[in-house]
């Protein structure tokens, strides 16, 4: 990707390799139809040409010719954007864009060769691997840039073109699809359409939210990849999918690779080739091959998408809102009786839709469920799942646990591996409960896709998400969920996909934290700082009656030394001084507290086992996402104490284990994970989770598997990073940890003679 400058003979932009002066951000052309939606022609003129008039930048900034021109401010459903005008009574000339391809074309050429072979050797590396490679087409700039360089590396034969129709698209795009039919003529193009429209899932799921993205999975990948398994008549299909991500576009973009296997699907293999590319490279190809311009570009989209996501702008609402009414209202609706359900006022009704309140829902909170639930009892021995109302029958998922063997009416046994689970199910009014023995001698693993079992059984409507993840096609959902016993591996793939095991019970469901949340006033608001940890150490003793904070931040910071295992009353401990003598400087000890403050703090405990990695929320999302029993300012002040320590101590931006980003009155949390973790911090918190669960071996399975500590849960590590990172380990502290990489073993062993406080004493 390179730089981007203004070139003011052409009224266009250059790339340059320099790094000075050049634009930040994603740029984009701006046409005269934008100008006259805005009102733009009662100060400006312009003739009403094809070519680009002048640049928008972001902040909703104009330039001509390189000079700041207007500012778009304001904006959103039910509002027209405010213009700020630094330059009236201009006559705009349009963009020379055949000069601007002139000049750019050594480099751009350059760019589109490395794609191109790129795209080739991806496809040469995995074509023996899957059924079918496709091209994802989304009817955007990026897809069509990518298709036009799919189809220059590849022939016809080898590849298809899906179109997800997720039904929420805006008539614009269905206008693409059907130009590039009509320009790539010798190409194969498919639709691929989940069997419910968008209008009712939306009522089934609960609207989509920055935490419940169900609709990208029900109506894109799930649809494209039941789209191939027909075209290529198997059960189950292995599928190459090109797509159009660019790193650019966010954030959490920046960490994707240019092939991922198995990061949206098990069964898929995504490659990006354009994920260097900046907006201002994707629209000079637009241009220099002549490729026609999703029309909603003209009036001013920056990404053309669903008419309404929980992830646009207000500037993207408010065009969409101004130029598609037809194909916005019908959802805009159906906000509208959402917020009726949380008992929003009529005349509060339009405010919480142009602020996008209602794209913060965490849960099922306030959606009618129709009255399904999972509730949960039992003892060591027995466990017993009270599911009301179920959509599907709680013995065919059982089929997904193990070897189900029937012994009677309602009642028989799951065998798994050398144990056995007598069950027996009750049919009542409401519902059906569950009763399964020999609980006790279940892991953690087999407990976790029981309760997936229940939760699929009570909330499934059938939107096969699920489905595409089974690697034998013995899952097969149409009107009724069925499961060929004789195929099915028990590998519970359709049960581990998502948290909860299903995506309908994640929407609706509501979140309760993990260990339960109560005494989060502890904090007083305040997170730990880097600077009154510095104050602590500079003298331990003295701190306690003379420092710099107030009573509030002096209770709180008591309570963060004591939970980060510094202090024991009022002393330092043992631990505490091997901090102190390494400093706050040191990101061992930031990685110490944090391995720490995992088993005693109750608010990074929820954070680590409620939040995601490579995930990120709005401040206002965390709020609704913690326990409903919670206070709403109970819950905003937890959420404020945790920004607080993220934002103030090398945690969050440093280590990146919660990113912080404010901008006007909305903040950010992204957390990305660390990625350059030091080897002793990943063995300190082996040895913590040792300690924790009572014994010094496990597998790495069970530490990227929902364990509570470890290095993948504290700090993001990837099982391949993580892989190396103890063979690393194991190589110098051959005494402390040793482990089995290879083929199917993937056991570690720590000294059992050892104590995670000692292994602090190997450096610092």
């Amino acid at each position: 990707m390179y730089d981007i400058l203004w070139d003011k003979e052409t009224g266009g932009i250059l790339l340059t390799e320099s790094k000075s002066e050049v634009i930040r951000g994603e740029i984009r052309p701006v046409f005269f139809e934008e100008l006259d939606l805005l009102g733009f022609n009662r100060h400006w003129s312009y003739a009403q040409v094809e070519e680009p008039l002048l640049w928008a930048t972001p902040g909703r900034r104009y330039f001509y010719r390189g000079e700041l021109v207007a500012e778009a401010k304001g904006g959103g459903f039910f509002e027209n954007p405010e213009i700020e005008f630094h330059e009236k009574n201009l006559h705009l000339q349009p963009v020379k864009v055949k000069t601007m391809l002139a000049k750019n074309s050594l480099l751009l050429e350059g760019l589109v060769q490395q794609a191109i072979e790129s795209i080739w050797d991806t496809y040469k590396k995995y074509r023996p691997k899957v059924d079918a490679a496709a091209v994802a087409f989304s009817g955007g700039k990026d897809s069509l840039v990518l298709l036009d360089l799919v189809q220059r590396a590849l022939s016809p034969g080898e590849f298809v073109v899906i179109f997800s129709d997720t039904t929420m698209e805006i008539s614009a795009t269905y206008d693409a699809l059907e130009k590039a039919r009509q320009r790539w003529k010798h190409l194969y193009f498919y639709t691929a359409r989940a069997e419910k429209d968008a209008q009712t899932t939306w009522r089934e799921f609960g609207p989509p939210s920055r935490v419940h993205r169900w609709c990208c999975t029900v109506h894109k990948s799930v649809p494209t990849l039941l789209c191939l398994r027909e075209l290529v008549g198997k059960p189950s299909v292995k599928a190459l999918v090109f797509d159009g991500v660019r790193w650019e576009e966010s954030l959490m973009r920046q960490k994707y690779s240019l092939v991922s296997e198995g990061s949206k699907h098990n069964t898929q293999i995504n490659a990006s080739p354009l994920l260097n590319w900046s907006s201002g490279e994707i629209f000079l190809y637009l241009f220099k091959r002549n490729i026609f311009f999703n029309r909603a570009y003209r009036y001013g989209l920056v990404r053309v998408g669903c008419a309404v996501c929980p992830l646009s702008s207000k500037w993207t609402n408010q065009i969409t809102w101004l130029v598609f009414r037809n194909e916005v209202d019908k959802f805009l609706a159906i906000l509208r009786d959402y917020a009726r359900q949380k008992n929003v006022s009529e005349n509060e009704i339009e405010k919480f839709i142009k602020e996008r309140e209602w794209r913060v829902r965490a849960g099922g909170r306030d959606m009618d469920t129709g009255g399904t639930g999972v509730l949960e009892t039992g003892g060591k021995k027995t466990v017993t799942f009270f599911i009301r109302r179920p959509r599907e029958e709680w013995v065919e998922w059982a089929k997904t646990l193990g070897s189900l063997v029937r012994e009677g009416d309602g009642r028989g046994r799951i065998e798994n591996g050398s144990v056995g689970y007598p069950f027996r199910i009750k049919r009542h009014d409401e519902g059906v409960e569950v009763s399964l023995r020999n609980i006790d001698r279940a892991d953690r693993f087999f407990l976790s896709h029981l309760r997936a079992a229940a939760n699929k059984a009570a909330y499934c409507n059938h939107c096969r998400s699920c489905e595409v993840e089974c690697p034998t096609g013995a899952l097969q959902i149409n009107d009724t969920v069925k499961i060929a016993e004789d195929h099915c591996i028990h590998c519970a793939a359709c049960l581990t996909f998502v948290e909860k095991g299903c995506l309908a019970a994640k929407s609706l469901a509501i979140s309760r934290g993990g260990r339960g949340l109560k005494g989060l006033n502890r904090y007083q608001t305040f997170g730990m700082r880097k600077a009154w940890l510095e104050e602590y150490f500079r003298d331990p003793e003295k701190w306690w009656y003379e420092n710099s904070l107030g009573n509030r931040q002096f209770e709180a910071m008591r309570v963060w030394l004591r939970e980060a295992e510094i202090v024991t009353g009022t002393r330092i401990t043992l631990l505490g001084e091997r901090l102190r003598e390494w400093g706050t400087e040191n990101p061992l000890t930031w990685a110490v507290i944090w391995t720490n403050l995992a088993r005693n703090s109750i608010l990074v405990d929820w954070y680590l086992h409620n939040v995601p990695w490579d995930s990120s929320y709005l401040k206002e999302e965390l709020v609704e996402f913690l326990d409903e029993n919670l206070a709403k300012r109970s819950r905003e002040n937890a959420i404020t104490t945790l920004v607080g320590l993220l934002r103030d101590t090398p945690l969050g931006g440093e280590l990146g284990l919660g990113i912080v980003q404010t901008k006007g009155k909305l903040t950010t949390i992204t957390k990305r994970g660390w990625e350059s973790v030091p080897a002793l911090a990943v063995l300190y918190s082996l040895y913590r989770y040792a300690e924790r669960v009572g014994r010094h071996g496990f597998s790495l399975s069970e530490l990227l598997n929902g364990a509570p500590e470890g290095p993948h849960a504290l700090f993001g590590l990837s099982r391949d990073r993580l892989a190396g990172m103890l063979r690393a380990i194991s190589s110098r502290w051959e005494r402390w940890l040793s482990v089995e990489l290879v083929r199917d073993l993937d056991n570690i062993y720590l000294d059992q003679s050892r104590s995670s406080i000692e292994v602090l004493e190997l450096g610092g």
